[in-house]
Formats: structure tokens, C-alpha cells, sequence
């Protein structure tokens, strides 16, 4: 059975990355590689492309943010007129179990809020911009843990029943009503007052996959000519331990028309692109006993 696994962000800025999540959020340093050849041609790049990246892993098991930095080709920004309406992921949630410690940490980064409420739950919340991958970030105040949790990942997509059928008919994920996570009341906090959307919310086991469609403001779509290695938060990763999960997931995507644009198999290890505008999904296998290889298990801290 398929569950979300994996954030995937491009960052113009690996270090300042990791120190801010690490900081902030108690993101656990996992290790990282560096990518060439005919390994990268999955992101739809060429074989002389170069990146760097990094893993962190938090409170969660079989979950991890995977963070790239491209040198070849030089990464490019996101419009500086970008809006977290626009098409694509554009934000993603996270709890964290001492509150005050993130505002301070955010704070002495350099980097403002956008927002900030209390919840109907009575925990406070707020967002703010990451400057280096480019996407939104909402944090909540966790009951307990030992955190920190994600919660969730945000795609904005023009063509909602488009989405409904990939995540629903063809993915077979169950769906959920959009007001169960956020009230359009919500949408301030990420600087988007008055806002009107639609969308569902898709259960893909611990970590949401929320799918929204804005009325207004109406988001743009992503650059023609876009590439994985542009910055921002550029997919999410559905895996499993079986590789038979994954290649029955491969199947159903062909059936339905969604074909991966590159794949990447050894027989152990199996990993599928969708690089297709508002389906930006991977598909991997993550082998038991490979936890260490692949960025699922914390490593030393950060010597910062």
C-alpha cells in the first residue's frame, strides 16, 4: 500500500535550508549524496546535471524531506511576483512541540511572518515565506510529542475533477471534505485575504495531501519550459516498502493515461516521475534495511 513519504524542495540556498528547518522545526540532519549521470535523468534532466541532497527526518517513521541544490543546470527562481495561489505545490504545515522556541528561531533567521491566528482547538499558529525554497510553511502548536510532525502539503491546481481523478479514480486514495484542515478564514495567514477556493482533501494515511483550486485571486500556471531543478517545493513522493505496491501504482497511472516521464529501475530500488504540470508526484520503493542509505534515519547533528 502506497503513503506519502517524501517532500521534495529545490532550495537556492542548501545550508541556509537545513539550519532553518533544523532550527526552527527540530528537523534531525539525515545524510545526503550527490546526483549525476544517468540517476538524475529521473528529474527529466540531462546526464550531465549536477545537484547536492540533503535528507531531514523528524518525529515521524517512513517520512522525510528530501532537499536538492542544483549547480547544473543553475537554478532558477521562482517569479518574483510569485503567490501562494499560483499553480503547483505551494505550501505545506508542520507541528511542532515547543511553539515559542520556532517563533524565535524564524525570527533570528531573519525572516517575518505572514500571519498569525489561534485555532478553533486553542493552538496557536502562524506562516511565513521560506526565502530559499520558496513556498509557504504553516506551524502549528502540537498537543504533545515530541514532533516535529508534517501535516500536510498543498497543491494548487486549475483543473479540480482533473485532480479528483488522478488522486481518487486512478491513485485510489480516499477523499475528504477541504473544511476538515482549513476554514477560508485560513487563507490570511499565507497573504491571501478574501480568498475563494475549492477542493478536497486526499488521505493518503499520516500526512494530507490538501488540493485546492482558487477563484479568486486565480493562480498562474508554472513556467513553460520549467524544470525539476527550479526552486521551489517541487513534488511530493507516494511510496512503499513493496516494490509490487509501486509497480501496480505504475500500472494504474498507464491505464489512466498518466504515463512517468522517466524511470528508474535496479530491481531493488524503483522510482517513478510524474513531471506533468499539477500531477508533480514520485512513486518509490524504500527497502527495509536501506533506512540508513536512503535518509530515513538520523545521523549526527549539524556541526552548526
Amino acid at each position: 500500500m502506497l503513503s506519502l513519504v517524501q517532500f521534495g524542495l529545490s532550495t537556492l540556498d542548501m545550508a541556509a535550508s537545513l539550519r532553518l528547518y533544523a532550527e526552527a522545526f527540530g528537523f534531525r540532519n539525515a545524510g545526503g549524496q550527490a546526483l549525476w549521470g544517468e540517476t538524475i535523468r529521473i528529474q527529466g534532466l540531462a546526464p550531465d546535471s549536477r545537484a547536492i541532497m540533503w535528507w531531514l527526518v523528524g518525529a515521524q517513521d517512513f517520512f522525510q524531506l528530501e532537499l536538492f541544490q542544483h549547480s547544473r543546470p543553475a537554478q532558477r527562481p521562482l517569479p518574483e511576483n510569485w503567490r501562494p495561489c499560483d499553480l503547483g505545490w505551494v505550501r505545506f504545515g508542520v507541528a511542532v512541540a515547543d511553539y515559542d522556541t520556532t517563533l524565535a528561531a524564524i525570527d533570528s533567521n531573519g525572516l517575518a511572518l505572514s500571519g498569525q491566528a489561534v485555532g478553533p482547538d486553542g493552538l496557536r499558529r502562524c506562516a511565513f515565506r521560506d526565502p530559499w525554497v520558496g513556498c509557504c510553511i504553516e506551524v502549528r502548536e502540537a498537543q504533545g510529542g515530541d514532533g516535529p510532525e508534517l501535516l500536510y502539503a498543498t497543491s494548487s491546481v486549475s483543473d479540480l475533477d482533473g485532480a479528483r481523478r488522478y488522486y481518487h479514480e486512478i491513485l485510489g486514495f480516499p477523499l475528504l471534505p477541504l473544511e476538515l484542515l482549513h476554514r477560508t478564514e485560513d487563507e490570511t495567514l499565507w497573504g491571501l485575504p478574501g480568498a475563494r477556493r475549492e477542493g478536497f482533501l486526499v488521505d493518503t494515511g499520516q500526512v494530507l495531501l490538501e488540493v485546492v483550486h482558487y477563484l479568486a485571486p486565480q493562480g498562474q500556471p508554472r513556467r513553460a519550459d520549467h524544470r525539476a531543478s527550479d526552486q521551489g517545493f517541487f513534488n511530493v513522493a507516494l511510496g512503499s516498502r513493496q516494490t509490487a505496491d509501486v509497480r501496480a501504482a505504475i500500472g494504474r497511472l498507464r491505464v489512466g493515461g498518466v504515463e512517468p516521464e522517466r524511470i528508474f529501475d535496479t530491481g531493488e530500488l524503483l522510482a517513478a516521475y510524474v513531471n506533468a504540470a499539477e500531477r508533480e508526484v514520485e512513486f518509490c520503493v524504500l527497502p527495509e534495511g536501506m533506512d540508513a542509505a536512503l535518509g530515513l534515519e538520523a545521523r549526527e547533528p549539524f556541526f552548526g
